[in-house]
C-alpha cells in the first residue's frame, strides 16, 4: 500500500472537524466502513470513503437520521434522495406545528399569570357562563382525601398532559355541593381539566352547563380559607335569593407551581346558582 493514498480515521476526522469517535460510530453502525483495517487495527480510508463521509455529514446537518442515511447509501439514486428530503420536510412541518402549539400554550399561561396580578380577590361575583367542555375523572367516596385522591389525580394528569402541554389547560377539583356546603373541604369528588374548544386535542367527557355562577377568587390555600369562602358565598346567595344548583369547581390560578408560600396561592371557586324556589 502507498500510505499517502489513505487516511487514518483520525486524519479523516480532522479534515471534517469531527471527533474520531464519530468515525468509529459510523463504522460500527455500517454507515461508513474503512477501505481496509491493517494488522495493527488501524482503519484506513480512501477517496470513496471521503466522498461518502461528505454525504453523511451533509445529511446529518439536515438532522436526517443515521438509519435513513444508511438506507439511502445502500440504495443511492435520485429517487431515494428525494424520498429522504420529503420525509425530512414532513418532520420539519410537524416540528413547526408542535412549536406553534407550544408557543400558544406558553402565551396562555403567561397571560393567566399576568392577569392574576389584578384579579379582584375575596369578592363574590355573579357571572353568566357558557357551556364549558371538561375532562373529568371521578373520585369514589371511599378514596376521597389523602393519598388515594392524589393517586387518581396523577392518573388524570398523566392522561390530560399526554394530549396538551402542561398548564395549557387548568386542572382543578370538583367538590360536591353537599361536602362544600357542610364544610367538608378536604373531600373532592373529581379531578377536572378544562378541555377547551371542540378543536382541542384534550378529550371531553363532561359539559359544565351554561347558566349563572356565583364565584370567588380567594387568596391563600383553599383548605385554610374554605370556611371563609363558604360564608361569603352563602351570604351573597342569601341576600340575592339564590341557591346552589350543582357542585363546586375549584381551579388554582396561583399555586405551588409559582410559590412555596401557601398564603400567596390564588384559587377560583364557582358554583351554578338558580333563584330560590325555582327548583
Amino acid at each position: 500500500m502507498k500510505q499517502k493514498e489513505y487516511y487514518t480515521a483520525g486524519e479523516l476526522a480532522r479534515l471534517f472537524n469531527i471527533p474520531k469517535q464519530t468515525m468509529l460510530y459510523y463504522d460500527k453502525t455500517g454507515v461508513l466502513q474503512p477501505e481496509f483495517i491493517a494488522e495493527n487495527g488501524y482503519r484506513y480510508y480512501a477517496t470513496p470513503q471521503y466522498l461518502t463521509l461528505e454525504i453523511i455529514l451533509f445529511l446529518r446537518k439536515m438532522d436526517i437520521s443515521v438509519p435513513d442515511i444508511r438506507n439511502f447509501l445502500q440504495h443511492k439514486s435520485r429517487e431515494e434522495i428525494l424520498k429522504v428530503i420529503a420525509k425530512r420536510e414532513n418532520e420539519c412541518r410537524q416540528q413547526i406545528q408542535e412549536a406553534e402549539m407550544l408557543m400558544h400554550s406558553l402565551g396562555n399561561y403567561r397571560e393567566a399569570l399576568e392577569k392574576s396580578r389584578s384579579l379582584p380577590l375575596n369578592q363574590v361575583l355573579l357571572e353568566s357562563c357558557s357551556d364549558c367542555r371538561m375532562y373529568l375523572t371521578p373520585i369514589p367516596k371511599s378514596q376521597r382525601g389523602g393519598l388515594s385522591a392524589i393517586t387518581i389525580r396523577a392518573r388524570h394528569v398523566r392522561e390530560a398532559f399526554s394530549h396538551c402541554y402542561c398548564k395549557e389547560k387548568p386542572t382543578g377539583w370538583v367538590i360536591s355541593r353537599d361536602d362544600f356546603f357542610h364544610s367538608r373541604f378536604s373531600h373532592s369528588s373529581a379531578v377536572v381539566t378544562k378541555s377547551g374548544p371542540p378543536s382541542s386535542s384534550l378529550p371531553c367527557n363532561y359539559i359544565r352547563p351554561a347558566g349563572l355562577y356565583t364565584s370567588i377568587r380567594i387568596k391563600g390555600a383553599y383548605f385554610h380559607h374554605g370556611q371563609d369562602s363558604l360564608e361569603r358565598m352563602q351570604d351573597f346567595m342569601d341576600k340575592n335569593g339564590l341557591v346552589p344548583d350543582g357542585d363546586v369547581f375549584l381551579f388554582p390560578i396561583i399555586s405551588y407551581w409559582v410559590t412555596n408560600n401557601p398564603e400567596e396561592y390564588i384559587n377560583s371557586l364557582s358554583v351554578k346558582v338558580v333563584p330560590a324556589g325555582s327548583k
